[in-house]
C-alpha cells in the first residue's frame, strides 16, 4: 500500500455564490464551507450550504494542482447528514481516493432555479512532504555600504520510506530582504542567491509547493542592519545680496565600521532657510551628492537668516535605504543681507555757489527687494558727497547716514569749480550706488558793508542818499573797485522792484548816489553782473513824510 502523507484543515470560509436578496422570490444559493473529512489519499468530502429553496443536488469535482494530470474525479453521491435541504450539511456516501499529489476540490450546487460552481474550495493533500535543510545567510549584520547578503539552502522531499531526497527545479523565494528572484534548485536540491537587506528582520527560504510536493518554510535567521553615523557641512558666502542667487554647498560623509570617514554619494540633501524674524524654516532646495559626497545648489537671497543642510533627519517620503544612516544637520553662520541701492532725486546745490560756502546734496536711498520692488532704505545706508574736477578722481567732501525714510542731506565746502555727486557707501547692509553729477560754478563772494539809505525819515521831495562799500573775497576780503552797483526801489505795499539807476564803485569800493524821496519804501543796492563773483545785495527801508 502506498504511504499517503497528507493533512487537510478546513480551507473554506463562507462563500456567497449568489447574494441573498430581501425576498425569497429573488432566489439565492450560498456555499458556507467545504471540509475534507480524513487526511491522506482517501477521504470523504463534506459541504455546508444554504438556499431560499431546496438544494436538490451537491456535486464535487477533484482536479490536480498546476503541473498535475488533466484527469478529474467526480463525486455525485452526497447525502444530507445535518439540517434541512435549504440549510444543511451534505457528505459523500463513499470516500474519494486520489493518486500522489495535491488536488483541488471544486463544488457545484443546484436548486430548482440555478446551478452554481465554486472552484478551489478545499485541498486534498497527498503530495510528498518537503523540508529545507542547511539554510544559511551571511553576513548576519549589514550596513549601507554593504547591504548584500548571500543565502543558500537545500530543498529535500521525504519518501514513503522516510528517506530524504533532493528536489530539482523548484523555485525557492527568500523572504525578509528587499526582494529577489526565486532561486532554482539544482540536481542536488541546493539553491543560492544574493539580496540586499535595508531593514532588520528574519530571513526565510520559502517553497510554495507544486503538484507533487507540499510547501515548506525554512527556519528563520535574523539579519541586522547597522546604522552608519553621518556628518554634513553647509557653506554660504560671507556676503549675500538680496535678490541674488548664491551657492550653498557642503559635503556629506559617513563613518564606516572601521571608523574611517568617507563620502556618501547619490543622496538627497535638504537645504532649509530660517528667517531671522522668526517662523518655521522653509525648504529651498534638495540637491543630490556627487561621487565625492559634495553637493551644491543655487538659492535666492530674500532676507536676514540662517541656511542649514540636513540628511536623513525626516525619513518620511525618503528612499527606503536612508534609514540605514543616522541623520545629521549643519547650520551656516547667520547672514545679515545687503541690499542693492539706488539714489532717487539726487541733487547738489546751490548753483553757482560762493567760494568757501556749503554745497548741499539731497535725495533718497532706495533698496531693491528680492521680488524686484524698490523701497526706501530704512535708515541703514550712509551717503557720501564727492567732488571732482575731471569726473575721474573723486574726493570726499562730507558723509551722513540716511533718515528712516531713506532721505538725506549732506554738505561739503566748495573751493573751486567742478563736479559733485552722491555715493551710497558699501557697508554691511548696502551695496554701493552713484547718483548723476552736477557741475557747480564757484564764484568769489562779494559783500556790501556799511550800507545805508539816509536820512531816515526824510521829507517828501528831499534827497535820499544810498551809500555803502563793496568788498570781494580773494585770499582775504578787499575793497572791490570799478564794480557796477544797481539801485532798486520797492514801494511800500508793492511786490515789484523798480530800477532807479547805477554807479561804479570808486577805488576804495565805495558808492554814493542820491535820489528824490517820493514815498515810503525799501532801497536796494545790488552787485551781480560779473560771472566770476557771487551776487550780493543789501536793503534799507526809508520812511518818507
Amino acid at each position: 500500500m502506498r504511504r499517503l502523507i497528507a493533512l487537510l484543515t478546513v480551507v473554506v470560509t463562507t462563500l456567497a455564490l449568489a447574494s441573498a436578496p430581501a425576498t425569497a422570490a429573488a432566489g439565492y444559493l450560498v456555499l458556507r464551507g467545504v471540509r475534507v473529512v480524513t487526511p491522506g489519499a482517501t477521504t470523504k468530502i463534506e459541504v455546508a450550504a444554504e438556499s431560499n429553496i431546496d438544494i436538490t443536488k451537491v456535486r464535487a469535482v477533484v482536479r490536480a494542482y498546476s503541473g498535475g494530470p488533466a484527469e478529474t474525479l467526480t463525486a455525485d453521491d452526497f447525502e444530507l447528514v445535518e439540517g434541512t435541504a435549504v440549510d444543511g450539511v451534505w457528505r459523500t456516501k463513499s470516500a474519494v481516493t486520489v493518486d500522489q499529489g495535491r488536488w483541488w476540490v471544486d463544488v457545484e450546487l443546484t436548486n430548482a432555479d440555478r446551478t452554481v460552481l465554486a472552484e478551489q474550495r478545499a485541498t486534498i493533500e497527498n503530495g510528498l512532504d518537503t523540508v529545507i535543510t542547511d539554510f544559511k545567510v551571511t553576513p548576519d549584520v549589514v550596513d549601507a555600504d554593504h547591504p548584500e547578503v548571500t543565502y543558500s539552502g537545500r530543498l529535500m522531499s521525504r519518501t514513503a520510506g522516510g528517506d530524504l531526497a533532493p528536489v530539482q527545479g523548484a523555485g525557492l523565494i527568500l523572504s525578509g530582504g528587499d526582494g529577489a528572484d526565486p532561486a532554482i534548485t539544482g540536481a542536488d536540491g541546493w539553491a543560492r542567491g544574493t539580496v540586499d537587506f535595508t531593514w532588520s528582520g528574519d530571513a526565510r527560504f520559502v517553497y510554495k509547493g507544486d503538484f507533487l510536493y507540499r510547501p515548506t518554510t525554512s527556519t528563520a535567521l535574523p539579519v541586522w542592519t547597522r546604522k552608519l553615523l553621518t556628518q554634513i557641512t553647509a557653506n554660504v558666502p560671507d556676503r549675500v545680496i538680496v535678490g541674488d542667487q548664491v551657492t550653498v554647498s557642503g559635503r556629506l560623509e559617513r563613518e564606516d565600521r572601521q571608523g574611517a570617514w568617507g563620502p556618501v554619494a547619490g543622496k538627497k540633501v535638504t537645504l532649509q532657510f530660517a528667517p531671522a524674524t522668526g517662523g518655521d524654516p522653509r525648504t529651498v532646495a534638495t540637491p543630490t551628492t556627487d561621487a565625492a559626497g559634495n553637493y551644491s545648489a543655487k538659492v535666492t537671497v530674500t532676507e536676514d537668516g540662517t541656511w542649514s543642510a540636513q540628511f536623513a533627519r525626516d525619513q518620511a517620503g525618503q528612499p527606503h535605504d536612508y534609514h540605514l544612516y543616522i541623520g545629521s544637520e549643519a547650520f551656516a553662520e547667520p547672514r545679515a543681507v545687503a541690499y542693492r541701492t539706488a539714489i532717487t532725486g539726487g541733487n547738489a546745490g546751490p548753483e553757482p555757489v560762493g567760494k568757501g560756502e556749503m554745497v548741499t546734496g539731497t535725495g533718497r536711498v532706495m533698496n531693491k527687494l528680492a521680488d524686484g520692488r524698490w523701497v526706501a532704505a530704512p535708515g541703514t545706508a550712509s551717503v557720501q558727497l564727492q567732488f571732482s574736477t575731471d569726473r575721474k578722481k573723486w574726493s570726499a567732501k562730507g558723509a551722513v547716514g540716511v533718515y528712516r525714510d531713506g532721505t538725506f542731506d549732506v554738505q561739503g565746502r566748495a573751493d573751486r569749480d567742478g563736479y559733485w555727486r552722491l555715493v551710497v557707501l558699501r557697508d554691511s547692509t548696502s551695496e554701493p550706488s552713484v547718483s548723476g553729477t552736477d557741475y557747480i560754478d564757484v564764484r568769489y563772494r562779494t559783500r556790501i558793508f556799511d550800507f545805508n539809505a539816509a536820512p531816515e525819515p526824510v521829507k517828501k521831495g528831499r534827497t535820499i542818499t544810498v551809500m555803502g562799500t563793496l568788498y570781494r573775497q580773494t585770499d582775504k576780503w578787499k575793497p572791490y573797485a570799478s564794480k557796477t552797483i544797481k539801485f532798486y526801489f520797492l514801494p511800500k505795499g508793492s511786490s515789484k522792484w523798480t530800477y532807479m539807476g547805477s554807479q561804479k564803485t570808486d577805488r576804495n569800493g565805495s558808492f554814493r548816489k542820491g535820489f528824490k524821496a517820493s514815498k515810503d519804501g525799501t532801497w536796494r543796492a545790488y552787485s551781480g553782473t560779473a560771472t566770476s563773483y557771487a551776487k550780493t545785495y543789501r536793503d534799507d527801508y526809508v520812511d518818507v513824510r
